[in-house]
């Protein structure tokens, strides 16, 4: 397998809509309607402290890094399992988030003594996440 071959293969499309995708599936979790009191109770803040986002421009942009990243890992992941189709997409999204971070964040923040609550809002938003650029990337293969 070449893997640089396999990368100029991929649907870059589906990839940049995946990725806008993640970002915008970041905010609607995280707003006060959804899960951000839950979130922002969890940390110990209040929702004019969560609403704050003066300091937060390197968030916003790693933020965006990661759902490209993410996207590409995904979308190659997928072609060389040879991975396609909405629900097969949605699937392996899931599986990739439980194994690497699910399982990651579980035992971080067990050690760290983070809040369940807080563990289980980030572990709910990776599967959701990456089952929703796996459908995407899918859906477009």
């Amino acid at each position: 397998m070449n893997w640089i071959s396999e990368l100029q293969n991929l649907n870059y499309m589906a990839v940049a809509i995946a990725a806008i995708a993640s970002y915008v599936l970041g905010f609607a979790w995280y707003h006060w309607a959804a899960f951000g009191e839950a979130w922002a109770n969890a940390l110990g803040i209040t929702k004019e402290e969560a609403d704050n986002t003066e300091g937060l421009g390197g968030a916003f942009i790693i933020s965006l890094i990661s759902g490209l990243s993410k996207a590409v890992c995904l979308a190659l992941l997928m072609a060389v399992a040879n991975i396609s189709g909405l629900l097969s997409g949605a699937f392996f999204g899931v599986l990739i988030s439980a194994a690497f971070t699910v399982l990651s964040l579980g035992y971080y923040n067990g050690f760290a003594r983070v809040p369940s609550k807080l563990t289980f809002i980030n572990s709910a938003h990776s599967v959701t996440e990456l089952a929703l650029m796996g459908a995407i990337i899918g859906m477009f293969s």
